[in-house]
């Protein structure tokens, strides 16, 4: 059962792997049976290959131009030249690279210099092969062929895409932060209905803390010789002369001293 499903998986993957190679659309135009070839565009699916075989080409028909373009036109491209091969035993031919018909040369290919060298314009730049004689010499027995293909330098969905994964993972980050503030804060405020502990100062008062009412009661000093009941001999108080009176005044004046 595993080598089945291992078999089936790798059968998925070649699937895929030659379905984006079938895909890949290569056109090919040669110098002298081609004519026209004005700002073709390719990008990573489609490519072409630029030939010659000896035959003679017209003025009109001297230059093969490219641009890069895909599907999505804020996209950004680069196109590039690959010789497959050069053969010019005479040195008859010379191709020149442009950026437009009558742009200042950006790098050329002969018998004997760039014959294998891979060249890029600059992105969102037109590519022109330009087809240039030497000295009237005969072209008969020179041939070439260049491989023009475009290579992304922006992507526009993938750039758009990273934006707003940006802006998510930002909310997301800025969301948990919140939290782990808000955790810590609320760990830190006490407990609603808490009982504090009542203090006794130096005096021999008690006293709570604030948020709680609590009454207050004062010992009475040891030092008062005033008590709240008199503790005196009445038989004594009354021989001595005391009025009726004077049990009265005695209770106001407890009652003032209180």
């Amino acid at each position: 059962m595993k080598l089945a499903r291992l078999a089936v998986g790798c059968g998925f993957i070649v699937i895929v792997i030659l379905s984006k190679v079938v895909t890949t659309e290569t056109m090919s135009y040669e110098f002298g049976d081609t004519c026209s070839v004005f700002l073709k565009e390719l990008d990573e699916s489609r490519q072409f290959y630029v030939e010659y075989h000896g035959k003679r080409v017209s003025t009109l028909c001297d230059d093969f131009s490219f641009e890069g373009r895909g599907d999505e036109i804020m996209d950004e491209y680069k196109v590039c030249v690959t010789p497959q091969y050069f053969n010019d035993p005479d040195c008859a031919i010379e191709l020149v690279y442009t950026s437009s018909v009558f742009g200042k040369p950006l790098q050329s290919v002969t018998c004997s210099k760039n014959i294998h060298t891979k060249f890029c314009g600059k992105k969102e730049d037109y590519l022109y092969i330009n087809f240039k004689k030497r000295d009237d010499k005969s072209t008969s027995s020179a041939s070439f062929k260049l491989l023009v293909t475009a290579e992304k330098v922006f992507d526009y969905g993938t750039f758009v895409g990273a934006i707003v994964g940006g802006v998510i993972g930002g909310i997301i980050l800025i969301t948990i932060l919140t939290g782990i503030f808000c955790w810590c804060v609320c760990r830190r405020k006490p407990n609603q209905g808490q009982v504090l502990g009542t203090t006794q100062n130096t005096s021999g008062q008690t006293t709570n803390q604030p948020g709680i009412p609590y009454a207050t009661y004062s010992t009475q000093q040891s030092n008062n010789t005033t008590t709240l009941y008199p503790t005196g001999n009445y038989s004594t108080q009354y021989s001595a002369g005391y009025s009726a009176q004077q049990p009265f005044q005695y209770s106001q004046t407890i009652g003032s001293q209180q």
